[in-house]
């Protein structure tokens, strides 16, 4: 079974979230929760990263992070081996304290970060506890929580050493007090409307922004990447796969028995076929050719040809006799 790569280069930017082992708790008193600060604050500074958020929940934590240097798999390690122990030894207990690998979405840097901050703060009212509490009762919880972060954003409490809250903020105004204002009715705002979330947004499940920015990623670092884990080594085969868009064309015209060439025409009378090829391309050729390319190849602008295959993914999935279709002509591509 592959694992997700590790991507790593100097200056990258991290949300990092870990479970307890089998989902149980982590965090059992109060001085559990500071050793994991304490920690955090030790390995940050040995390590040259920037905290700029976090949020510990009972079970599980989020960072968000900047690694200074290609290092977040040594930090981590560090970090989550050095608080492992400790607790161990406390409790008198042995063995792993969380459910394997922490998870890491790299972050296309100032335009996500403040999304993915304000769905970090706003876990501690996301449990089923609170479904039914009121607004006024959740921004309560919100700035009384004491292990996370929000309330040193507000100036409600004395700011962590390690913690950098100047650059999730730097976009919310010029003055610091404006900036604390606009930044708390920003992450409050989700406690009374539906906030999109983050993860939703990810790009080849790893990378948290724009198609351009996980082309960017892929072609400068993991095309390039060595690893010596075999479980990575199989995720990086498969990245390393080239499907051309040839490939795919050369199914489609077989399967539906149509000049291959028609289906590249803007107004083509194959439209439905048409769709069919545009979204299988984007599907399988972007570890090959780039959404730029595409548009050339299909004669049409990346926004028209990526809003073609999202509208055609959502009608697909209610149409079995198309995705039937596609699976055959998957098939035959592999």
């Amino acid at each position: 079974m592959s694992r997700p790569l590790r991507i790593e280069y100097s200056g990258a930017l991290y949300h990092v979230m870990n479970r307890g082992n089998q989902r149980q708790n982590v965090f059992l008193k109060k001085n559990d929760y500071e050793t994991f600060l304490e920690k955090l604050e030790y390995f940050a500074e040995l390590f040259h990263i920037e905290v700029y958020c976090y949020c510990l929940m009972t079970n599980h934590f989020h960072l968000l992070l900047k690694t200074n240097e290609a290092n977040l798999g040594r930090f981590m390690q560090s970090f989550l081996t050095s608080f492992t122990i400790t607790l161990n030894r406390r409790n008198n207990k042995s063995g792993h304290l969380f459910q394997g690998r922490y998870k890491a979405h790299l972050v296309e840097n100032q335009k996500y970060i403040s999304e993915l901050s304000r769905y970090i703060h706003l876990n501690p009212i996301r449990i089923k506890k609170y479904e039914k509490a009121s607004v006024a009762t959740k921004r309560k919880i919100l700035v009384n929580y004491p292990w996370s972060s929000f309330p040193e954003y507000l100036g409600l409490r004395e700011n962590s050493v390690f913690l950098n809250t100047a650059s999730v903020l730097s976009t919310w105004g010029n003055l610091i007090p404006e900036k604390i204002k606009h930044y708390r009715q920003y992450v409050e705002a989700g406690l009374y409307e539906n906030v999109d979330n983050p993860f939703e947004l990810a790009q080849r499940q790893q990378i948290i922004g724009s198609e351009s920015f996980a082309e960017k990623i892929l072609r400068e670092i993991i095309l390039n990447k060595e690893v010596k884990d075999a479980r990575e080594e199989r995720a990086l085969i498969k990245f390393k796969k080239s499907i051309s868009p040839d490939k795919i064309l050369d199914a489609i015209s077989r399967y539906y028995e149509v000049d291959k060439l028609d289906l590249l025409q803007k107004r083509s009378s194959l439209r439905n076929i048409r769709k069919i090829a545009m979204y299988l391309c984007c599907k399988h050729c972007l570890d090959h050719t780039s959404l730029t390319d595409l548009g050339r190849l299909f004669n049409v602008s990346v926004s028209g040809l990526t809003r073609s295959r999202d509208r055609f993914d959502i009608s697909r999935k209610n149409d079995k006799d198309i995705s039937k279709e596609i699976r055959e002509i998957e098939k035959s591509i592999v």
